[in-house]
Parts: C-alpha cells; sequence; structure tokens
C-alpha cells in the first residue's frame, strides 16, 4: 500500500500503528503508553508513530513487527525524514535512519 496516494486506508494504518503498540506493551513503560495510545486515539498518527518508534529504538528488547519497509514508509508519509515535521525529537529521522541499518 502506497501511503502517500490520495485513496489512504487510515483504518489499516493505526491497525499497523496499534499492532506495533500492542507488541510492545510489556517493554515500553505505561506512562508513555498512554502518551502514545493518546495520539493515536486522538488521530494524531504521525505523533504517535514518531513517538512509538522512539520508545522502540531505544529498548533492545523492543519488537519491531512492522518491517524495515512498511515502517519506512510510514514514516516518509508523514515526512519524518524534516525535522520540522518532527514533533517529539528533531533528530527522529537520523535515530531512525540508524535504527532501520541495524535491521537488515
Amino acid at each position: 500500500m502506497c501511503w502517500g496516494n490520495k485513496n489512504r486506508d487510515w483504518n489499516k494504518l493505526v491497525s499497523d500503528i496499534q499492532s506495533e503498540i500492542d507488541a510492545n506493551t510489556t517493554i515500553i513503560p505505561s506512562n508513555h503508553l498512554d502518551y502514545i495510545q493518546h495520539y493515536l486515539d486522538h488521530d494524531e498518527y504521525s505523533m504517535a508513530f514518531e513517538y512509538l518508534y522512539l520508545e522502540i529504538m531505544e529498548r533492545e528488547d523492543s519488537h519491531f513487527t512492522l518491517g524495515k519497509e512498511k515502517a519506512l514508509e510510514i514514516a516518509l508519509f508523514f515526512g519524518l525524514d524534516d525535522e520540522n515535521e518532527c514533533m517529539v525529537d528533531g533528530k527522529f529521522w537520523p535515530k531512525f535512519k540508524s535504527f532501520l541499518e541495524r535491521k537488515t
């Protein structure tokens, strides 16, 4: 699925992010999960994704279920390769790229 096209499947996007949250509930502190879930529940999908991946990247025992290609596609769709679009951490993109390189 191409997230950048006009016919986005928002339900699928939310489902993908939620599945990544669910896979990491025992790894990410509950108060951080609350923030991530809040963003997701209030249609702040980009912030939920960014915050979630910052948490995932910080933990060696995290679960990376989306896979490199889909995670990269979603991050690019949200424009997280532009530090001005990052709401949680302006250095998200270099951290994310480094994380993905370690996953290959």
